[in-house]
């Protein structure tokens, strides 16, 4: 039990330039991709690089320092339990003035690149061959040939989510048909189990999460860019660390995301463009960089804006800038000014910037004359008697604009007409039966569209269809 709680404490690194003999404890790399050190004696604890011993101790360090140092053997490293630094630094850093003598003590401690570290594990996909799709159809209507067809298959296989998908799921014992985005997961017996990322409620950001206050100006980043472009301490709930972390949004679901700063890899190549080291160090802070011009694979050039997701745990392109919908009211004065300013968007098309009506030139694709637009537009009723219903015959209806609801709205009885006189509209028999599949006594043996103004059999064709005789034929 002592040893698996052991297992749990953190580590630092010590390395040991093999050429120079230079020993110090790693605390970051350098611009030319060497480890950057500190003397093992009076470095802080604070400072150092630390890992979970539950992690790949070379993850975070290593992969981006071997891509970028030129000789990577020329360093040895090995692994320090974090809490009992003071103590195992100055031993560790005695015995590597003379590492063959010590061979057998640093031996179980050492970190050996080429066993801890390679791009295929590190990036390991998911094994398909685990993935059981018939179940996948049967619970949640996963198509595979669909998934491969759209590329989301890819994405998923290297531990990546897809686009949104449609899904069926079982509710209550009722079936329904809900949008998410997918991964997989393996479980300890090496299953792959779907993992559908549904759509949530967007966060409230006046919460702290995780013991941090979002500003302003962090709302604001995260609803346009989905990443709050920088790092901030986070506390593990667990644990209670404070751990300098990334956070981000999922811009379709809506879901929270954070890992730390201190597992970042990025690789120095997109496409065939090269990121400077400048460039590298710029998007570990988590900031953007806009408008990159970016060489792909297939020789096209295009500009990009590049920045830290949380969401894809490394450098992605941020789609262009566009405020988030969210569903939570009165959040802060930016969402009320963002829901003004759709009402308005909203009233303009009916109103005038003066707030006088929108003159209209038709209605419902059909052109009104002259003096229909102005009846309109000063606030009177517009007769139109040109409209066609459902079933391509002529009929009248009525347009006015709704002060109360900011729009125009029309009705098949004139608005003008007292409420207490009985309306006589033309149209109201045939639209009723034409548009609305009512019938009518007089005329509901009629298999023709009723005409404009007709309430009654209009020929003897018609008088024959409405007095068909009942009763099977002797």
């Amino acid at each position: 039990m002592e040893q698996d709680q052991t297992q749990e404490k953190d580590q630092v690194l010590i390395a040991r330039d093999n050429e120079s003999g230079k020993i110090g404890a790693v605390t970051g790399m350098n611009d030319d991709g060497t480890p950057k050190m500190s003397d093992v004696k009076s470095a802080k604890l604070s400072d150092l690089v630390k890992f979970n011993i539950r992690q790949n101790p070379l993850e975070a360090f290593m992969s981006n320092f071997l891509r970028q140092c030129k000789n990577p053997s020329m360093f040895s490293f090995f692994k320090v339990d974090a809490d009992n630094y003071e103590k195992e630094a100055p031993v560790m850093g005695e015995m590597l003035k003379d590492p063959e003598t010590h061979k057998s003590m640093l031996e179980d401690r050492e970190v050996k690149p080429s066993d801890e570290i390679s791009e295929t594990q590190k990036n390991k996909p998911v094994d398909e061959s685990k993935i059981d799709w018939a179940e996948l159809k049967e619970r949640w209507g996963v198509d595979k040939e669909q998934l491969e067809k759209s590329g989301d298959l890819r994405e998923m296989l290297f531990n990546r989510k897809s686009a949104l998908v449609t899904i069926t799921t079982d509710v209550g014992g009722k079936v329904q048909q809900v949008d998410a985005r997918l991964s997989f997961q393996t479980d300890e017996q090496g299953k792959v189990n779907l993992v559908p990322h549904l759509i949530r409620k967007y966060p409230n950001l006046n919460e702290e999460y995780n013991g941090y206050k979002f500003t302003d100006e962090d709302k604001e980043n995260l609803r346009t860019t989905g990443n709050l472009g920088k790092v901030v301490d986070l506390v593990d709930k667990s644990t209670g660390e404070v751990i300098p972390s990334y956070v981000s949004i999922d811009r379709y679901t809506h879901e929270m995301y954070h890992f730390p700063a201190s597992t970042l890899e990025i690789n120095d190549t997109i496409g065939k463009t090269k990121l400077s080291n400048q460039e590298i160090e710029f998007l570990k802070t988590g900031m953007a960089i806009p408008n990159k011009e970016i060489i792909g694979k297939n020789g096209k050039t295009y500009h990009a804006t590049l920045q830290v997701s949380a969401e894809r745990r490394g450098v992605e392109f941020v789609p262009k800038q566009r405020t988030q919908k969210t569903t939570q009211k009165n959040e802060n004065k930016q969402e009320q000014k963002a829901g003004e300013a759709e009402k308005t968007e909203k009233r303009s098309t009916w109103i005038t910037k003066d707030g006088g009506i929108k003159r209209l030139k038709q209605w419902n694709k059909i052109p009104l004359t002259e003096q229909q637009q102005n009846d309109y537009v000063s606030g009177n009723v517009a007769k139109l008697d040109q409209m066609v219903d459902d079933k391509g015959k002529p009929c009248t209806v009525y347009l006015y604009f709704n002060k109360e609801k900011q729009r125009p709205e029309t009705s098949l009885d004139d608005p003008r007409i007292a409420t207490k006189i009985t309306p006589s509209n033309e149209s109201k028999t045939q639209l009723a039966v034409n548009n609305d599949g009512k019938t009518q006594e007089a005329t509901k043996g009629v298999r023709e569209p009723l005409d404009k103004g007709q309430t009654e059999p209009k020929n003897d064709e018609q008088q024959k269809q409405q007095r068909k005789p009942k009763g099977p034929k002797l």
